[in-house]
């Protein structure tokens, strides 16, 4: 087999054919990603755990139009908490919503029941969201 004069020329002068990319230069932007990747997961937990967690202890149908909700509320000692609370019907769509304005405390962890006035028949409450309040 004999080799095209071009490819010859090159192999003699020591020239190659480049590549698109080097590989340590490949396998530094695969180990930055993966950096940054595990980076921004470890971050993005951080608001999270230090922030607010509600949870739903209890909720009882009282009648036609009210539902009952206890739940407990964790949030930074001496942060002022807004929860918004609302009742689902049968086909999970909102037929109650109240936003709940909860003072500041030192407790981290508080429990509370609330009613919750419905415009359909409920079956079920929950904690839709709490975020502290940000004073002016």
């Amino acid at each position: 087999m004999t080799t095209p004069p071009a490819d010859r020329l090159d192999e003699r002068y020591g020239r190659t054919r480049q590549r698109g990319i080097d590989r340590r230069v490949g396998w530094t932007l695969a180990s930055a990603a993966v950096l940054l990747g595990t980076v921004v997961l470890f971050f993005s937990n951080w608001e999270t755990a230090a922030g607010i967690e509600a949870k739903v202890v209890h909720y009882e149908v009282r009648d036609s139009r009210t539902v009952a909700l206890d739940f407990d509320v964790t949030a930074p000692a001496g942060a002022p908490v807004a929860c918004a609370i609302e009742a689902l019907s049968e086909s999970f769509a909102t037929v109650g919503w109240r936003v709940l304005e909860l003072p500041p405390s030192e407790q981290r962890t508080r429990s509370f029941t609330e009613t919750i006035t419905t415009t359909y028949p409920g079956t079920t409450a929950r904690v839709h969201s709490c975020w502290i309040v940000e004073s002016d």
